[in-house]
């Protein structure tokens, strides 16, 4: 049902996923999936932030189809924040591509940015971004006839990534918009997201709880 609007190492997984095993370390298969309906486009938005001194940052988007094909996409260079304003960038730079090509398409928005997805979806109070950069992204999702925000972990959102690194390699505001070449990168991510490559999120094992047994003190 769709809703009112509200760097790790990459890895494919192995062909027996069971050599990592429970014991040893917590792993999660991570894969993107394409939106269900042919109505229905689904984008992936991302923002890269360095805090080197560079004053680099960067948006990277891409659109795609039921059948995982990249209909529109976008990379380019923006003023240097906070990762949550990076994001919102990002999203917004996304969402008018999106209107301006796709205009009554259906709208998937996906990004790995959990704080601001659980922030459009009225799960999330806290102001991670400012109300005037909320309110626009509200308005833009309003512009479609249905549209969805969910959350993805980075693992499943290379695409995005991808562009944003892309953005650096040179100057200016690139667009890609129908059957146009992609940057070689880019299009080998997008190449192995329609194609279900799974990869491997690495987790932290959690400690073991301990329980401590206090004896009572009898008077």
């Amino acid at each position: 049902m769709f809703l009112s609007p509200p760097s790790l190492q990459y890895a494919p997984a192995p062909p027996n996923s069971s050599l990592l095993s429970p014991e040893t370390q917590l792993f999660q298969l991570v894969q993107w999936k394409p939106p269900l309906f042919a109505c229905c486009l689904k984008l992936n938005f991302d923002g890269s932030v360095y805090h080197d001194g560079s004053g680099r940052a960067s948006i990277g988007g891409v659109i795609r189809d039921k059948t995982g094909r990249v209909r529109a996409a976008f990379a380019e260079r923006t003023e240097h924040a906070p990762p949550g304003i990076v994001e919102a960038r990002a999203l917004i730079r996304g969402l008018q591509l999106a209107l301006r090509h796709f205009p009554g398409c259906w709208l998937v928005v996906e990004g790995d940015d959990l704080m601001l997805v659980k922030l459009l979806r009225g799960e999330y109070t806290e102001r991670r971004i400012p109300p005037a950069t909320q309110q626009e992204i509200i308005r833009l999702l309003g512009q479609f006839p249905a549209c969805q925000v969910d959350h993805i972990l980075r693992e499943g959102n290379q695409v995005a990534d991808a562009l944003c690194h892309e953005a650096y390699q040179q100057p200016g505001n690139r667009e890609w918009v129908g059957d146009v070449r992609l940057p070689q990168t880019v299009w080998e991510k997008a190449r192995d997201d329609a194609q279900g490559v799974e990869y491997v999120r690495i987790c932290k094992p959690k400690p073991p709880r301990c329980h401590i047994s206090i004896p009572s003190l009898v008077c």
